[in-house]
């Protein structure tokens, strides 16, 4: 008897644990995923079903995930093959982009233990017992998000936006449950062309909003359109699967639908555990409990009536039997026959791609497939206007200065600086200005060579006067044997014509070889794929000129630097402009070491242009203050001075020199000289300089007058000409220079300065 019971309490415990007698198989799944799991959508409550299932069922096998699989075929044909290599035995098909590929693969391995969950909506007709098919069955939900939208809305319009044709089903439901709940709502539609592009979707509900819609339906992965509904000021609905009012909050998210995959994951799961996996099923998405979709609450902001009605509505749609949505005499204008029960088909409500057209009070609006149009993303009008304005202020500057000029011309301070060349470096200054106004323009093929030859040719003209009239100085007073030197504007306008034109031959160059023209470019700076801007741009063989244009232009800023050395010594302030050049040229240095360091940094074109544009004006304009603010104020504070000479007493010119050496002994015969028993004494007297005018009337004229004082002071040093007369055979006129010489007089011709 004992033995009965012992053999009786064994075999109800091996009963009661039948988990024994049951084949224990690891389950090891894999996700296929059409886009990212972080769109808290579709593709984050698969991932969040796939994390779920693993820690509810302990699996010890780590489960799998592959995204944006809808990026490109091969993706997701790696996607399957790395699944099966690493040992997936239960493999979810979750995107209709991949179901033709995911078949294909449950044929290649139909004999292998390997277990399928694949998104579609009928059965494949090929024999495959392993093959699960989820349909996920939306159109109820849409139904009732419509049917939401309509009561909530108030312009009496909505939207809705999908992948594609191939999805008008969901938006034909949406339509149906707005028809039901508002008899004369206009609905608006547009197609994307693709499950996850939140460009593209952001775009498409802005343009339907802009129609008039308030309220948008979509079948996107992504909640771009919702997005855009709620920056428009409206409420957004959740039709992602995800409970939206999480994310947005509930003052945004008027009603969400729910899809809960965590359910099915376990129950297919616990199959492939068990080995007992249903052979040609079929799982259907449904709102009744266990049917993985469900309605998250209301925003506050829904009234209370409004709720109650749509509770009503959700009711009504749990009745399988039921289907408002494919049950509509609009079916037969686009080419469908009704059933006995005034329906279509659930193959032809799924299988149709035409949006329905509407009736006598309601109307329906299909834009198609929307694409975002490239819009052209130009300067901002703020640094436009702003280089621009400054530039014309600065012209106007340099026109009222050359008027100055004009009008003043015959003013010592004027006169000295040579008129001609002033207005040569004025006429350069407004070129440069000129430049910069187009430099900040929109580029175009016409605009990015005209910037170039602008800027260039505007410094050469101000740069090649300034040094070409300050080597005169420095020829005139570096004169340590006090030749007459007769150097007049037409012989200086050779040396500027020459330098422009060396300008103008490597610009030529550099636009013939390099090709200077406008492109247009995307994905530069922060442009978006559908922006794009011009930039000017050259050929390789053009960089060889420029880099000549650059070394050109650095020579010049050498030899400034050299001429304003080499005149610093000139013991006249008027015809001194040393410290100006200097300061000119420190200034254009500075800004170019300022310059090459940000154009070679990442930085977008318009800072590059504004840079460009900025340091050409600041360096162009400080050059003007430096050089011709001075003069203007002594004008002002210290008078016109008309056709005076210029005195110095300083010993710092050749010419101060010269004669110093000659007082202090430094020369053999600067004490004195004996010439048939003469002596010729060097007084210690001041040193005049006296300057001609800068026309050529003015220096004959003083050629004259010159000559007339040399005659009529002929007797004064009769004794000494005679002298040196007869020993030298000098002229009457070089009898005069001489006495004026060992007098301590010295006279200079500036011939033009």
């Amino acid at each position: 008897m004992k033995n009965f019971i012992l053999i009786l309490f064994l075999f109800s415990f091996l009963f009661l644990n039948n988990s024994i007698f049951v084949k224990s198989i690891p389950c090891k799944i894999a996700v296929l995923l059409s886009g990212d799991f972080s769109d808290l959508g579709y593709n984050y409550q698969f991932n969040e079903a796939r994390v779920k299932t693993e820690s509810i069922l302990k699996l010890t096998d780590f489960s799998l995930y592959y995204k944006n699989l809808d990026e490109s075929e091969q993706l997701a044909e790696e996607a399957f093959q790395d699944a099966i290599s690493k040992g997936a035995n239960l493999i979810v098909v979750a995107s209709s982009g991949q179901t033709a590929m995911g078949i294909k693969y449950a044929n290649l391995y139909k004999d292998k233990d390997i277990y399928w969950i694949i998104k579609t909506s009928a059965r494949p007709i090929d024999d495959l017992p392993k093959v699960a098919v989820l349909d996920f069955n939306t159109d109820r939900a849409h139904f009732i998000l419509g049917y939401f939208s309509a009561k909530m809305s108030k312009t009496g319009v909505v939207g809705f936006v999908s992948p594609g044709e191939y999805m008008a089903s969901n938006g034909n439901a949406y339509y149906l449950g707005a028809l039901a709940a508002r008899e004369d709502i206009t609905f608006v539609t547009t197609f994307t062309g693709s499950w996850f592009n939140p460009e593209v979707a952001y775009k498409a509900a802005q343009m339907l909003i802009s129609n008039g819609a308030d309220f948008l339906g979509m079948s996107q992965d992504d909640m771009s359109v919702q997005q855009a509904v709620i920056d428009s000021g409206s409420l957004g609905l959740g039709v992602t699967g995800y409970p939206t009012r999480l994310t947005f909050g509930s003052a945004n998210i008027g009603l969400s639908y729910i899809t809960d995959w965590t359910d099915v994951f376990i129950k297919y799961a616990s199959h492939v555990i068990n080995d007992t996996w249903p052979a040609y099923d079929y799982y259907r998405t449904s709102l009744n409990p266990g049917g993985s979709l469900l309605f998250d609450e209301y925003s506050y902001l829904v009234s209370t009536n409004i709720r109650s009605i749509v509770d009503k509505e959700i009711n009504v749609l749990k009745n399988e039997s039921f289907f408002p949505f494919r049950c509509n005499p609009m079916y037969i204008d686009i080419g469908f026959k009704l059933n006995v029960n005034g329906c279509i088909s659930y193959k032809e409500f799924e299988s149709n791609n035409q949006v329905l057209k509407g009736n006598k009070l309601s109307k329906t609006i299909n834009f198609g497939t929307y694409t975002i149009p490239i819009d052209f993303v130009d300067y901002s009008s703020s640094m436009k206007y702003g280089i621009t304005i400054t530039s014309a202020i600065c012209i106007f500057l340099c026109i009222l200065s050359m008027i100055i000029v004009m009008v003043f011309r015959k003013a010592r301070i004027i006169k000295s600086a040579s008129p001609a060349f002033c207005l040569l470096i004025l006429i350069g200054c407004i070129i440069i200005f000129i430049g910069c106004i187009i430099f900040s323009q929109s580029p175009d093929i016409e605009n990015c060579r005209a910037r170039v030859w602008l800027l260039s040719i505007g410094y050469t003209i101000f740069l090649g006067s300034l040094l070409v009239k300050n080597w005169r100085i420095w020829l005139l007073f570096d004169n340590p044997k006090l030749k007459k030197r007769s150097i007049t504007n037409w012989k200086l306008y050779p040396f500027v014509a020459g330098i422009l034109a060396v300008d103008v031959l490597i610009l030529a160059f550099w636009q013939g070889l390099g090709n200077i023209r406008s492109e247009s470019r995307i994905g530069i700076d922060s442009l978006t794929k559908y922006q794009y801007t011009n930039v000017c741009t050259s050929d390789d063989q053009g960089a060889v000129a420029l880099y000549i244009l650059l070394v050109f232009h650095g020579i010049k800023l050498l030899v400034a630097c050299f001429i304003s050395f080499k005149i610093k010594v000139v013991d006249i302030e008027e015809f001194n402009e040393s410290k100006p050049i200097a300061s000119s040229v420190y200034i254009i240095t500075f800004c170019l070491f300022i310059v090459i360091p940000l154009m070679v940094s990442p930085q977008s074109i318009a800072s590059q242009v504004t840079t460009i544009c900025v340091c050409a004006i600041v360096t162009t304009l400080i050059s003007m203050i430096l050089l011709f603010g001075s003069k203007f104020y002594k004008m002002s504070t210290q008078g016109l001075a008309l056709n005076q000479t210029f005195a110095s007493n300083s010993k710092s010119s050749s010419f101060s020199q010269s004669l110093e050496k000659k007082r202090t002994g430094e020369e053999d015969d600067s004490e004195s000289s004996e010439d048939n028993g003469k002596k010729v004494v060097v007084t210690q007297q001041s040193v005049l300089a006296h300057f001609s005018s800068d026309t050529e009337d003015d220096v004959e004229n003083d050629q004259k007058r010159q000559l007339e004082e040399e005659i009529e002071n002929v007797d004064e040093n009769q004794e000494i000409i005679q002298e040196n007369f007869e020993e030298k055979s000098v002229s009457v006129v070089q009898s005069k220079r001489l006495s004026n010489q060992l007098q301590g007089e010295v006279e200079i011709d500036s011939n033009n300065i």
